[in-house]
């Protein structure tokens, strides 16, 4: 025999060995299939994950909540100040104009030498 003829004879019996031993293995260990390989998640850690869900939905409702009463409180905010603003400028407006006219006067005044 050629040495070609044993490796491959010998090829053929490690195949043979390997295929009987993962068989053996398999019938012996059924969880080691694939097709009934299933994680099971213990409870605790499903609670603990339905709690934290739940928190996060709260918080981010919380937050969206906040939010917009945040800004609708602003918006009000704002237009009350506009309304204030636009009163302060009117009177400052009327302030200015009896203060040109008083100082128009006291310069007039003055260009008539005093009297």
């Amino acid at each position: 025999m050629s040495d070609q003829s044993n490796s491959e004879q010998i090829r053929i019996v490690a195949e043979q060995v390997a295929d009987t031993a993962i068989t053996r293995f398999v019938s012996q260990h059924p969880e080691v299939r694939r097709s009934s390989v299933v994680a099971e998640i213990p409870p605790p850690l499903k609670w603990a994950a339905i709690i934290a869900s739940a928190v996060l939905t709260v918080s981010a409702s919380a937050g969206l909540i906040w939010m917009v009463t945040s800004v609708s409180d602003m918006s009000v905010t704002l237009a009350r100040m506009d309304e204030r603003m636009g009163g302060y400028i009117s009177a400052q407006e009327a302030r200015m104009a009896e203060q040109e006219r008083r100082i128009t006067s006291l310069e007039g005044y003055h260009r008539e030498g005093g009297r």
